[in-house]
């Protein structure tokens, strides 16, 4: 069942229940009130019976004794006769209960007569559904004349009307509970529909999220519990849609690395195939054998350059590093004595300007890291070059750069330089025996070290790269 449905049945429960009770107690309240208003009248009429009749019995004196049955026939005439609208209903019973006088056409009650039991008089209301079209009456008696031989006087009122008047006020009660409930129905379902209007706008959005609809967002209604929902909903639906986005942003570098190092791998191999193929079946002299051996070789020597490059990126993302507190000067001195001779190789001076301090790292990572940048700055130059080496001591720990003066990278590049088999330049990059793999593992080896780095290029005029290492605090931190 729907919430909103819920909400209307629970609603129109509630208000039929508290209704139903008040609308029950408040008949039952008139009907009380009009029925002991009733029995005050009854008994009060009962007393003027009495009265009247005591009355009449001291006028006659002693004569009565004689003529009882004819005087009880002209007092009780006489007592119907004065009764208001002529419609009183009496009887006269004897000391023993003997019926001495009826005009009510109604039977006997003699339980009710027996139940006295010396009482000087009561009431009681019966249902006589026989006779006076299925009427309520209450019955008043009293006792009258001397104790030795009283009489019980007995008048009886219609009070039907009474209980006609409880039936109608509820059958009124219950139109105007009917015509309340429709309209508390309508009210109930409106606001049911603006309450969960919202809620059911977010499971809308939340299936077309689900179908793959991921850039849908939630309307913000309020801010009640739902408001506070559908943001919190906007919310995870930002982070999942960032997250689906690395994801396929990593799935496809990964289909890109694929196919790269696919791609990597099958250009060396066919050449090796190739120039083998062509020594095993040909006739060839000297200077042939010599060039197509040298081919065989510096392609060899490309493959095993590719699965060291590989190797190091598997061990810097499988390995854990202990990081040590390493004096910066001498490793970035180390580190162009290594690259000297290929940078004398395309005549490229590099220049070093490098201040003492310390770094917490693994110092074959930071050689490797600090020789990648400055091989990569190589290839970038033409003969002539400059690479600038530096390193400056600061307060919230230790920066290296490394700057050249070569060919530079396109901004639209400078994101996906750092993406396994990437090259700027292909062409160029795999005549200087490169694969793509320098930046991507330098960006690892920062990574490790809890360090940032900015890289700042343009075209033409050359390439920065800057790595800030964090301080001794920081590390404890």
């Amino acid at each position: 069942m729907k919430f909103r449905w819920k909400i209307f049945f629970i609603f129109i429960s509630f208000i039929t229940l508290i209704f139903s009770i008040f609308g029950a107690w408040m008949v039952n309240a008139t009907f009380q009130t009009s029925l002991e208003r009733e029995i005050d009248r009854g008994k009060s009429e009962n007393q003027m019976f009495q009265f009247a009749f005591e009355m009449a019995l001291d006028s006659l004196g002693e004569e009565y004794v004689v003529m009882q049955d004819s005087v009880f026939q002209d007092i009780s005439n006489s007592m119907r006769d004065g009764s208001a609208g002529g419609e009183s209903f009496i009887r006269v019973y004897d000391r023993e209960a003997k019926l001495l006088f009826d005009n009510t056409g109604m039977e006997t009650d003699m339980d009710f007569i027996s139940s006295l039991d010396g009482a000087a008089g009561g009431y009681q209301i019966y249902h006589d559904p026989k006779e006076r079209n299925d009427g309520y009456y209450l019955a008043v008696i009293c006792r009258a004349g001397e104790k030795e031989s009283p009489f019980y006087l007995e008048n009886i009122m219609d009070i039907s009307y009474i209980y006609r008047e409880r039936e109608a006020l509820f059958a009124r009660y219950r139109i105007a509970i009917l015509i309340l409930l429709v309209l508390t129905g309508c009210v109930t379902l409106i606001l049911s529909q603006l309450l969960t209007r919202s809620v059911v706008s977010l499971s809308r959005i939340t299936r077309r999220f689900a179908r793959g609809d991921y850039q849908i967002r939630a309307r913000h209604y309020g801010e009640d519990e739902i408001g506070e929902l559908t943001k919190d909903f906007n919310s995870m639906a930002d982070k999942l849609s960032r997250k689906i986005e690395e994801l396929q942003e990593a799935a496809r570098k990964q289909e890109d690395f694929t196919a790269s190092f696919a791609h990597e791998l099958k250009t060396p191999l066919t050449s090796i195939i190739g120039y083998a193929d062509m020594l095993r079946m040909m006739e060839l002299n000297r200077e042939e054998i010599m060039e197509a051996s040298n081919y065989i070789y510096s392609q060899g020597k490309r493959l095993e350059s590719l699965s060291l490059k590989l190797l190091e990126l598997i061990v810097t993302d499988n390995q854990d590093q202990e990081l040590r507190t390493l004096s910066v000067k001498p490793l970035l001195e180390e580190a162009g004595r290594v690259v000297t001779a290929s940078l004398a190789e395309k005549k490229i001076h590099l220049e070093e300007d490098i201040e003492e301090g310390e770094v917490k790292g693994d110092r074959d990572l930071l050689m490797s890291l600090f020789i990648n940048l400055m091989d990569n700055s190589r290839k970038a130059l033409k003969a002539g070059g400059i690479i600038s080496l530096w390193g400056r001591k600061r307060t919230d720990g230790y920066e290296v750069c490394v700057r050249d003066n070569g060919c530079g990278i396109p901004k639209e590049e400078l994101s996906r330089i750092t993406e396994a088999f990437y090259m700027v330049d292909k062409s160029r990059s795999r005549k200087q025996g490169g694969a793509g793999l320098g930046l991507t593992l330098c960006s690892r080896i920062v990574y490790l070290h809890g360090a940032r780095w900015e890289i700042q290029s343009e075209q033409g005029k050359g390439t920065s790269i800057a790595i800030f290492f964090p301080g001794k605090e920081e590390y404890n931190a």
